[in-house]
């Protein structure tokens, strides 16, 4: 139920069951570009949310329909680990500056802390008044986490529109967002030594200093709804407007400018800082990843597993993307300079039809085939031009001989 409920809200449309991409025996999810190498989570309906690097290179993941934290190594081996608290919808995930991996608990109101070998520990978030228009009951509901100033945690209290700090010794500060209903959800630690947050209800971007002091600033488009925010080059902050189809930056002064969405009802969600000082971000409707320069140049790459829902995304080892697939419960990783190249499949062996869809989901064509006749079997490949796993523009032609 949580999971159709959270994914039903992530998209405002009707979700319909998919089927999963094969499985090979490395747990790696077939990609028909050979940009994409997806890994299937073992648990089903892990519905993995957001994701982040630790300091030797793995990948550690929320899974908040099966209340698990994963971690994957950049050869795609992954391990899972199972919270105690039963139902604790782990959401948000950082790296935290001792060493090891901290995550919030939306449904528990908790935030959790896990070392490299998998010891998990849970801190209870402290009930407050919160803010009676907004929210009588006072759940915090935290979303995202990151690492910020002075060696602490920061996090968003969704319910409780509220910023959570807590130490790497466990002790929670709370500071209460001016506007009501707010509803904070992403963070990030800025350039300028303060964290930065956005305002998904109350289209505003939010600024708290290592004390506590808050300031916001309203986003030009009416409806925006910021989700993602992350910390880009040249010290400003980049954002995702979910409604609005837009991406916006934010200076450290609090001076926004916003780049429209090239396909409409794309749903932009999570944003990174990736290779080459551009950002990425997934759009959660269209199954898309897509790159912004900082002149606001927007790219977009057809993920290929369809309705997958792509939400978190980071920057790991070597420039490669990593996103999470919250409906085909899948970590994706991509190497971004192969995105729009014909990376040549291996055909030896396969027949004619098989290689044209080889070659087609490579983004490569079929050139000049060859073949010895007559024949007592169906042809196959035996050599093939260009070689196996070169790289060459989109429309590449291979040639191929059958025999």
């Amino acid at each position: 139920m949580r999971r159709a409920r959270f994914l039903a809200r992530a998209s405002a449309a009707v979700y319909v069951v998919v089927a999963l991409v094969a499985v090979d025996a490395q747990g790696a999810l077939g990609a028909g570009q050979s940009a994409f190498r997806g890994f299937s989570i073992p648990t089903p309906n892990g519905s993995p949310y957001e994701l982040t690097v630790a300091a030797g290179g793995d990948v550690w993941f929320t899974e908040f329909g099966a209340d698990k934290i994963g971690r994957v190594t950049p050869s795609g081996k992954i391990s899972e680990f199972a919270i105690p608290t039963a139902r604790s919808g782990p959401w948000g995930i950082a790296a935290g500056p001792d060493g090891n991996i901290w995550f919030t608990e939306f449904t528990a109101d908790k935030i959790g802390r896990i070392t490299p070998s998998g010891k998990i520990s849970e801190f209870q978030i402290p009930t407050t008044p919160g803010n009676p228009s907004a929210n009588p009951k006072a759940v915090g509901n935290p979303y995202e986490i990151t690492a910020g100033p002075g060696g602490d945690l920061w996090f968003t209290e969704y319910g409780a529109d509220e910023i959570g700090r807590i130490t790497t010794s466990g002790t929670m500060s709370q500071f209460q967002i001016p506007t009501a209903r707010s509803l904070p959800y992403g963070i990030a630690a800025g350039p300028d030594g303060n964290v930065w947050f956005t305002e998904e209800d109350a289209n505003k971007i939010g600024r708290i200093t290592p004390t506590g002091a808050i300031s916001e600033f309203q986003i030009p488009s009416a409806g925006g709804s910021p989700f993602g925010i992350t910390a880009g080059p040249g010290g400003d902050l980049w954002f995702t407007e979910s409604r609005a189809e837009k991406i916006g930056r934010i200076t450290p002064s609090g001076a926004i400018k916003e780049f429209p969405i090239p396909e409409g009802g794309s749903g932009p969600r999570d944003i990174t800082a990736g290779p080459g000082g551009d950002l990425w971000f997934t759009q959660l409707l269209t199954t898309n990843i897509a790159r912004i320069t900082p002149a606001g140049k927007v790219s977009e790459f057809a993920i290929p597993t369809a309705e997958s829902r792509p939400w978190g995304i980071v920057t790991g080892p070597g420039g490669d993307l990593w996103f999470t697939e919250a409906l085909s419960d899948a970590i994706v990783r991509v190497q971004p300079q192969l995105l729009n190249k014909c990376v040549v499949p291996a055909l030896k062996g396969k027949t004619l039809a098989q290689a044209k869809r080889l070659l087609g989901s490579a983004l490569c064509k079929l050139g000049k085939v060859t073949e010895s006749s007559p024949h007592k079997h169906t042809p196959v490949v035996v050599s093939q031009k260009p070689s196996p796993n070169s790289v060459h523009p989109s429309g590449t032609k291979v040639s191929v001989q059958l025999a």
